[in-house]
């Protein structure tokens, strides 16, 4: 049975296979698993990410991570985990020295998807690829919308290639969805997604478990250690209906 739930920061090691399993040759593969490691530890400790996996026997088979907002998040990898990186990511840039102009284009993520706050931008999606068509990755965003609506979130964005058609497939089954603007990240053409939560709630769910560090909650005069999630989303179901 597949389980859905607040990936930790043990789970980060797992979570970068997934990464590198389902974006090989990308920029931030290339940059070593030790650089994914920490990038998936930073989500489970910030209060401005937050990464969600499904689980088959403890053993991670997909997993999505979730900026709250991306300026402060990568403010914040920048100013606490970049020096654990830094010695290995060198390294990969000496072996794979066409990477570089793509790792400078990265630096400026937050200003390339100018998502404001209350929007969260998913820095990845995958599935391993053994569990490919299972239904798994549509399962994992509803789990993501459940859980960004009780954090007041209003929207969930991707950045997703050009050329990626299963994945551009899959987000086009969801409600009201629109291409912000199109733009060159890490070398390749990507488009901008904006998906709006609260019209896309009727089968969201709440993952199990609890985050090792609570994401920032939006929604005015509750606080996070007050809030109900159960009932925020179900509020959240009868609005939307």
């Amino acid at each position: 049975m597949i389980e859905f739930r607040y990936l930790q920061p043990e789970d980060a090691e797992a979570a970068a296979y997934i990464h590198a399993e389902g974006q090989p040759g990308t920029v931030l593969t290339l940059l070593g698993h030790r650089f994914l490691t920490e990038l998936y530890r930073a989500v489970s400790h910030s209060e401005w990410g937050e990464g969600i996996a499904a689980f088959e026997d403890g053993k991670i088979v997909a997993q999505t991570a979730m900026t709250v907002s991306s300026a402060k998040f990568f403010a914040e990898f920048k100013r606490r985990y970049l020096w654990r990186v830094a010695i290995p990511s060198a390294l990969a840039i000496l072996r794979h020295p066409r990477i570089i102009s793509h790792v400078v284009e990265g630096w400026s993520y937050a200003e390339q998807t100018r998502s404001p706050e209350r929007e969260g931008d998913v820095i990845f999606l995958g599935v391993k690829k053994s569990y490919h068509r299972q239904g798994i990755a549509p399962e994992l965003v509803r789990h993501m919308f459940g859980w960004a609506d009780s954090i007041g979130l209003t929207s969930a964005n991707f950045m997703i290639e050009k050329r990626n058609r299963p994945i551009r497939w899959m987000i086009s089954q969801l409600h009201d969805l629109y291409i912000a603007h199109e733009f060159k990240a890490y070398g390749r053409e990507m488009l901008f997604y904006k998906v709006p939560i609260a019209r896309n709630l009727q089968e969201a769910q709440l993952p199990h478990g609890q985050p090792h560090t609570p994401a920032h909650n939006y929604r005015s005069g509750v606080e996070n250690s007050m809030l109900d999630p159960q009932s925020v989303l179900k509020n959240s179901h009868t609005k939307a209906q």
